[in-house]
């Protein structure tokens, strides 16, 4: 099935569109029967295969351009024992420079060519109300009015036997009465049932052949027709070869025009990614470089508040002064011991010398010292470790001793 596409007539020397709103640039173009090189013809069982080629002959012997070749589209439209009875169509080019002016002006691609008659028999079949028996096979007579010409189909039962337009100043009468006689010569001697009138004809003259029935149409009957005719593949195609070949042309430049803007997104956003994302990474290196660098400031601020608060909380804290640590060494001084050094320091602890009567009263020292580390309801300072150096025999008897008291460590903050 072809894809759906823009419907455009050609009457009257311009274009109209069913659908003026489309932005499609294809389209499917309905042209006149006074524009179309038309014929019935029986193809036989040996050239069903390629009805074109057997058809472009004869339409090529009634064109009024001899020395242009034509491109013949061929519609089956009843398929016998003997073959195949296909409407031939032909738009010879050097009668079209006035339709393809007005598709250029409006910018439109044709895909393919059908006849406007075709599409106000499509729309009006029902309406033909054509039924079983011996009405299946009745000849009637449709006469289909338009801007440009009179459009004469001659059917036998729903099959056409001939097809004619006829001209404005042409006698309706002798028109009708050939083409009676093209389809009797075509399909055989029948009875005409009826005339059967669409659009606006005057039938003057054609009365005395069959009685007359008018069908109404609508203004864009003949376009909706062609429209559902164009989605069935084997519906009439009378576009010429160089239009084809220019609908192909057109075909490929869009494409290439779509191939080479994906092409260019492509390459726009592989340059996006080559320059932005260094650029992108840039800005946030110098981002957080300003957060680590701020962060920094702050670290340096608290920690020099930090150490302000220590140095305070040092100097404030009276526990481990001069004095509190001479009372500490003193209450537990054993009787009969003399220090004869003090060594004192804040941050360390204090370092004492002396001597003893007995080296038991310095162990007993040792012992005291060590204690006031394990008493947890004791204020007195905590020394965490206590050395003794001694003791050892002096002078006169007495035991010299070096007795060094270290603070507990601080945790590290």
């Amino acid at each position: 099935m072809a894809d759906v596409v823009q419907t455009v007539a050609f009457e009257g020397g311009e274009l109209r569109l069913l659908d003026p709103g489309s932005k499609d640039r294809e389209a499917v173009l309905a042209l006149p029967l006074s524009r179309l090189i038309v014929k019935m013809i029986r193809v036989p069982e040996e050239d069903r295969a390629d009805p074109s080629a057997y058809a472009t002959p004869i339409l090529q012997a009634m064109s009024p351009y001899p020395d242009e070749a034509l491109t013949v589209g061929c519609e089956t439209m009843r398929e016998t024992e003997r073959g195949l009875i296909v409407l031939a169509a032909a738009l010879p080019e050097s009668a079209a420079d006035d339709i393809a002016e007005a598709l250029d002006a409006a910018k439109l691609n044709v895909t393919r060519i059908d006849a406007l008659a075709l599409g106000t028999l499509r729309g009006a079949w029902s309406a033909l109300a054509i039924g079983d028996g011996e009405d299946a096979s009745a000849r009637r007579l449709l006469l289909i009015g338009g801007p440009d010409c009179i459009s004469i189909v001659v059917l036998d039962g729903d099959a056409p036997s001939a097809v004619r337009a006829v001209g404005a100043a042409s006698d309706l009468r002798r028109e009708v009465m050939l083409s009676l006689l093209e389809a009797e010569d075509f399909g055989g001697t029948r009875p005409l049932k009826e005339t059967v009138v669409l659009g606006d004809v005057a039938t003057e003259g054609v009365e005395a052949f069959a009685p007359v029935r008018r069908v109404e149409v609508g203004e864009d009957a003949a376009l909706v027709g062609v429209a559902d005719r164009s989605q069935e593949e084997s519906s009439l195609n009378a576009l010429p070869e160089s239009w084809r070949e220019v609908l192909e042309d057109a075909r490929f430049k869009a494409k290439l025009t779509r191939n080479i803007s994906v092409a260019g997104g492509i390459w726009a956003l592989i340059m996006l990614v080559l320059f932005g994302v260094p650029v992108a990474y840039g800005f946030l290196t110098d981002h957080q470089r300003a957060l680590c660098k701020e962060h920094s400031r702050q670290y340096r601020a608290v920690a020099a508040m930090r150490d302000k608060v220590k140095l305070v909380q040092k100097y404030s804290d009276h526990a481990r002064g001069a004095l509190e640590i001479m009372k500490a060494v003193s209450d537990r001084l054993p009787q009969g011991i003399t220090l004869t050094s003090w060594t004192y320091r804040r941050d360390e602890g204090v370092k004492v010398s002396g001597e003893a009567d007995e080296a038991e009263l310095v162990y007993r020292f040792k012992d005291n010292m060590a204690e006031a580390g394990t008493e947890a309801e004791d204020d007195d300072p905590v020394f965490a470790k206590v050395l003794l150096n001694g003791p050892s025999a002096g002078r006169g008897g007495k035991q010299k001793f070096d007795l060094e008291c270290g603070y507990e460590g601080e945790e590290e903050e």
